[in-house]
């Protein structure tokens, strides 16, 4: 049966523009058309008015291991199965939030996997996860404790092809400390394997880059030659303003250390990498959107923030064009834009409906009403309804 979405204003992503919403027509998986009722009856219409329809979100860069409110060191240690528990707090809250493709960027118990496999059983409601494995690090590296440590051109090789072994949609490379050769090797493997690779580079960003990486987490304030090759080997930057923020605006309320707290208002005071953001806007790098979603105080449903911090230091100008970053560049960025990221007949139906005149007030993002999840009602009434437990796709086709 057909859904038809009817009135209020709907977010056209690849321009980047709000325009009136006619009619969007939802049959199966696919939007079947815009402005056209189907012919005939037997349709569900979903009234619009006063309300806007846009392309579901898109979370580059989260965590679903993660809660969004403690240690991530003690609960990567010693959660054993209760992680578990959290990606599925973490898939609900985020497709409660309007996320319906959420790119899991490492995590230990390799809990992205898991995810991933959760939501496409239909075991539980969620977003689209593409997931990066185990993220490789030098031994005692980056979130060594949570990671895959190789050292060596030979074992970094080896690391990688164990996370596509496992099923990875994305390879995550942890730069730091690494020597030239040990991320070419990175790199290079995960192109062999057929998967695009994606790092938090830090001070080590020109190597990543000479590497021919294919997506930066967090950013930094690079060079103008450095600009320069990212925008031609047209390389993603997924900002992640949201932990830094946070932490230091609001870590006191959510019972933070006070050195914690210190250290990321040092941070967020020095505006060297919100600078060198603007500098690589301006430059031409594409930016994809990413919360670090799982990180303490920011839970898996906390997108206002981030959009809103893109806008407070001028790496965005308008809030279209921040709607745009989260829906269409993404698609862009995860090489799916062919499939999904904007509202056009034939593209997956990935939907969300918010309660408000979007085009007026940013806010309005939090007020999530109705989703669609590659056209399944996902979220009714602003809550995540549970799939149809006859939809399960556990072990399909293996046994009797």
């Amino acid at each position: 049966m057909a859904t038809v979405i009817s009135g209020g204003k709907r977010f056209d992503s690849r321009q980047g523009r709000f325009v009136a919403n006619g009619h969007l027509v939802i049959e199966g998986e696919r939007i079947a058309a815009l402005d056209r009722e189907p012919e005939g009856g037997g349709h569900t219409t979903l009234e619009a008015s006063g309300k806007t329809v846009i392309p579901g979100l898109m979370n580059l860069h989260g965590h679903l291991g993660w809660d969004g409110f403690s240690d991530l060191e003690a609960q990567t240690r010693y959660d054993g199965p209760l992680a578990y528990l959290k990606v599925a707090r973490g898939l609900l809250a985020a497709v409660e939030a309007g996320v319906t493709t959420f790119r899991n960027v490492g995590c230990g118990h390799d809990t992205g996997l898991f995810a991933r496999q959760a939501v496409r059983d239909g075991l539980l409601p969620g977003p689209t996860v593409f997931a990066c494995g185990r993220a490789v690090c030098r031994t005692g590296g980056h979130i060594w404790w949570g990671n895959r440590e190789a050292d060596g051109v030979d074992e970094v090789r080896r690391a990688v092809r164990e996370q596509a072994r496992a099923g990875a949609d994305w390879i995550k490379l942890m730069a730091h400390g690494y020597s030239q050769e040990e991320i070419d090797a990175a790199v290079a493997q995960a192109h062999e394997e057929g998967l695009p690779a994606t790092t938090d580079a830090g001070k080590w960003a020109d190597r990543a880059v000479q590497a021919g990486i294919d997506c930066i987490e967090h950013g930094g304030n690079y060079s103008d030659e450095l600009l320069a090759r990212i925008v031609e080997q047209g390389i993603w930057i997924v900002p992640t303003l949201s932990p830094v923020v946070l932490q230091a605006r609001h870590g006191a309320e959510w019972g933070m250390k006070e050195s914690v707290i210190e250290r990321r208002r040092g941070q967020l005071a020095e505006s060297g990498r919100n600078e060198g953001l603007v500098r690589a806007r301006r430059a031409g790098v594409q930016f994809g959107f990413g919360t670090d979603s799982g990180s303490p105080v920011v839970p898996h449903d906390a997108i206002l923030a981030e959009m809103e911090t893109l806008l407070e230091f001028g790496i965005f100008d308008t809030k279209e064009q921040v709607l745009k970053a989260a829906t269409h560049d993404s698609a862009r960025c995860l090489n799916i834009a062919e499939r999904t990221g904007s509202l056009e007949a034939g593209l997956q139906a990935d939907v969300v409906i918010v309660d408000g005149d979007l085009e007026a007030d940013l806010s309005v993002i939090e007020r999530v009403e109705t989703v669609f999840v590659n056209g399944r009602l996902t979220v009714q009434g602003g809550s995540s309804r549970l799939p149809d437990p006859r939809d399960f796709q556990t072990f399909v086709g293996v046994g009797a």
